[in-house]
C-alpha cells in the first residue's frame, strides 16, 4: 500500500512540469484567443472595405448607366432638332426662291417666259394664254371693222339713193359724214377693246396676287405644321425617356437590394464562422497535436516525437537546479 500511495505521489518536478503545462495550455489558449480576434477584426475590416469598394464601384456603374440614358436622350434630342431645323431651312429656302422669282419677275418678264417655280409657271401660263387672246382679238378686229365698214357703207348708199330727195353734192357729203362716223366708231371699237385688254391684264395681275397671297398662307401653314410637328416629337421624346428612366429607376431598387442583402449574408456568414471557431477551444494547446515551435519539448513527454527529432533539445535550468537540490 505505502508504495501505491508512493507512487502516486507526484515529485516536486512533476508537480512543477505540470504546473508549468497549465502555464503554457493557458497562455497558448489566451492567445489563441487573441489571435482569433484579431483575425476576425481584420476579416471584418477586410469584408466592410470590399463591400464598400464593391458598393462604389456599383454606385460608378449606375450612374454611368443613368447618364448614358442622359446622354442618349439629349443625343436623339439634338438629332431630332436638326432633322426639323433642316427641313425649316429647306422649305423656307423653297418658300423664298419661289417668292423672290414672283416679286422680282415683271409682268414684261412674265410674258417673255422663264423657268420659275410652280406658282410662277402657273402664273406665267395664264398670262400667256391671255396675250394669246388679246392679240388674237386685236388681230381679227380690222378684219371685222372694214367688213362691217363694207356692209354697213353699202347698205347705207342703198338706202340714200332709195331714199335721197337731195342734189348728188347733198348724196355725197352725206356719204362723206357716214364714212367719218365710220371711223369714229371703228377707233372707239379699238379703244374700247385697248381698255378692255388693260381690265383683263389688271384683272389678271390681281388674280396672280391672289396667288401668291394664297402661296404664301400655305407655305406659312406649312412652316406651323412643322413647328408644331416638332414641338410634338420633341414631347413624345421627352416622354419616352422619363418612362425609360422611370422603368431603369424601378429596377434599379431590387438590385441595390440584392446587393444589400448578399452584403448582409457575407457579414452573417463571417460571424457565424468566427463565432463557431472561437466557442471550439483547444483543451490541450501543448498536445501532440499543437506542437509549439517557441516550447521545448519535456523529456519522456513524447516519446514518439524524439524518435522523429534527431538532437533533443537540452533540459531546463530549472530542471537541473532541481536534480541538484534532490541529489542533495
Amino acid at each position: 500500500m505505502p508504495s501505491s500511495v508512493g507512487d502516486m505521489t507526484l515529485t516536486p518536478e512533476q508537480e512543477f512540469l505540470q504546473k508549468q503545462q497549465q502555464e503554457l495550455d493557458g497562455a497558448l489558449k489566451k492567445i489563441i484567443q487573441q489571435h482569433k480576434h484579431e483575425i476576425a477584426t481584420i476579416e471584418r475590416d477586410c469584408l466592410n472595405h470590399k463591400q464598400q469598394l464593391l458598393r462604389a464601384r456599383e454606385a460608378a456603374m449606375w450612374e454611368l448607366e443613368e447618364r448614358h440614358l442622359q446622354e442618349k436622350h439629349q443625343l436623339l434630342k439634338q438629332q431630332l432638332k436638326d432633322q426639323y431645323f433642316m427641313q425649316r431651312h429647306q422649305l423656307l429656302k423653297r418658300h423664298e426662291k419661289t417668292l423672290t422669282s414672283l416679286l422680282t419677275h415683271s409682268i414684261t418678264a412674265l410674258l417673255l417666259g422663264g423657268e420659275m417655280e410652280q406658282m410662277q409657271r402657273y402664273n406665267q401660263r395664264l398670262i400667256e394664254e391671255m396675250k394669246n387672246r388679246q392679240a388674237q382679238e386685236r388681230g381679227r378686229l380690222p378684219k371685222i371693222q372694214r367688213s362691217e365698214a363694207k356692209t354697213r357703207m353699202a347698205m347705207f348708199k342703198k338706202s340714200l339713193r332709195i331714199t335721197s330727195t337731195g342734189t348728188p353734192e347733198q348724196d355725197r357729203e352725206k356719204i362723206k359724214q357716214f364714212a367719218a362716223q365710220e371711223d369714229k366708231r371703228q377707233k372707239n371699237e379699238r379703244l374700247h377693246q385697248h381698255q378692255k385688254h388693260e381690265n383683263q391684264m389688271r384683272d389678271l395681275q390681281l388674280q396672280c396676287d391672289a396667288n401668291l397671297r394664297e402661296l404664301q398662307q400655305l407655305q406659312n401653314e406649312k412652316c406651323h405644321l412643322l413647328i408644331e410637328h416638332e414641338t410634338q416629337k420633341l414631347k413624345e421624346l421627352d416622354e419616352e425617356h422619363s418612362q425609360e428612366l422611370k422603368e431603369w429607376r424601378e429596377k434599379l431598387r431590387p438590385r441595390k437590394k440584392a446587393l444589400e442583402e448578399e452584403f448582409a449574408r457575407k457579414l452573417q456568414e463571417q460571424e457565424v464562422f468566427f463565432k463557431m471557431s472561437g466557442e471550439s477551444e483547444c483543451l490541450n494547446p501543448s498536445a501532440q497535436s499543437r506542437i509549439s515551435k517557441f516550447y521545448p519539448i519535456p523529456r519522456g513527454a513524447l516519446g514518439a516525437v524524439q524518435t522523429v527529432l534527431p538532437d533533443p533539445p537540452p533540459p531546463l535550468p530549472f530542471t537541473l537546479a532541481t536534480s541538484d537540490n534532490q541529489s542533495t
